[in-house]
């Protein structure tokens, strides 16, 4: 659980026709072939604290039509964070922590129910409660230590199972408890903006939003080859993903950190200790599902290794990739996913049936 991305950089985009080229912190870089009489329109934006980069693929007499619906994609992502960030005093979000609770927009409640879902798939491993415990640490400040004492009050705010919801009138109860979105709500914002690429009549994208992809790919059109990039080092590339569609989400703790007194704390808590996770490596997960894939690799790394791959091999639909450095080099675990290469530093661990032959 994050206070704002998720210890991700900043997404560097170009333009590729079919598929973005990004290279996402922690991440992945994808590429496809171009196709004849097609042209690749790109819009960007800085939203939810990172670049978003929206590329549609259409025929060359659609590109207008693609611009508009990229902008109004781009445009449905800012309302949502104008609704569901902490760092919006006036945000919808945080009217409700300050309130206790309240009837609220669709789009907060629907997102607030996918979160309480999740939550409970991954035994509390993603837990959008965790706002007292961003709090405590200052993770939206210069951050500090908190005392033992002050730990053990927020950790006792903190839980799911706290909030309530009244489906009926869109009622939402905190019980004593705040929200933090961090961890969900770039993956819920990237399923709406698809959604309404579709509706705007495009039908091969990708939109990338700092950490994490989402591709919508037409049949028979060739996979992206995705890099993920090393977790601690995020211009490296470690292993090649081959991607059809659905959205990538990596988690990692490399990067957005805070240094108080000697010590480096990380944005990804533990809603169990109420700490930062102490890991190194990073943890991709990919869905069909932006909204799931966004809260499972925040999950997954909050589970440590063992766990997560644990999860991944009772969850067969969910493709999953570890990765974890030591020293020079990083052992990469994979779940159910198309492996097309990877860097000379990296060791493959690889399950008899995860799928990691190229298609044919």
């Amino acid at each position: 659980m994050t206070s704002r991305s998720r210890g991700r950089g900043l997404a560097r985009a170009a333009l590729a026709a079919g598929c973005a080229l990004a290279m996402l912190a922690g991440g992945a870089h994808a590429a496809s072939v171009s196709r004849a009489h097609a042209a690749a329109v790109t819009r960007a934006r800085w939203l939810m604290g990172t670049l978003w980069t929206a590329t549609a693929d259409v025929p060359a007499a659609d590109t207008l039509r693609a611009a508009a619906a990229l902008a109004a994609a781009l445009d449905t992502v800012a309302a949502l964070e104008a609704r569901f960030s902490n760092w919006i005093p006036a945000s919808e979000l945080c009217r409700l922590n300050a309130a206790g609770g309240g009837q609220v927009s669709g789009a907060l409640f629907a997102v607030l129910d996918s979160a309480r879902a999740l939550a409970a798939v991954t035994g509390g491993a993603f837990d959008p409660t965790v706002e007292p415990l961003t709090l405590a640490w200052d993770l939206r400040g210069e951050g500090r230590i908190p005392s033992a004492g002050q730990l053990s009050a927020a950790r006792a705010r903190v839980g799911w199972r706290h909030v309530k919801l009244d489906r009926a009138r869109s009622l939402v109860a905190l019980s004593g408890t705040e929200l933090d979105l961090g961890g969900i709500a770039k993956g819920f914002a990237l399923d709406r903006a698809a959604g309404v690429l579709r509706a705007g009549g495009v039908e091969t994208a990708s939109l990338d939003a700092g950490g994490q992809m989402l591709l919508m790919r037409k049949q028979r059109v060739a996979p992206c080859s995705v890099w993920v990039a090393h977790p601690m080092r995020r211009d490296e590339p470690a292993v090649c993903l081959l991607l059809t569609d659905g959205s990538l989400s990596t988690s990692g703790q490399s990067e957005h950190t805070l240094q108080v007194g000697g010590r480096a704390i990380g944005h990804v808590l533990d809603p169990r200790t109420g700490s930062p996770v102490e890991t190194h490596a990073s943890v991709s997960v990919l869905s069909g599902s932006g909204t799931r894939a966004d809260a499972l690799s925040t999950a997954l790394l909050v589970m440590g290794r063992d766990r997560a791959l644990a999860f991944a091999e009772a969850h067969r639909d969910l493709c999953v990739l570890w990765l974890e450095p030591h020293g020079g080099r990083v052992d990469a675990y994979v779940r159910n996913l198309q492996v097309a290469g990877h860097s000379p530093s990296v060791t493959l661990h690889v399950p008899p049936l995860s799928r990691t032959a190229l298609p044919q």
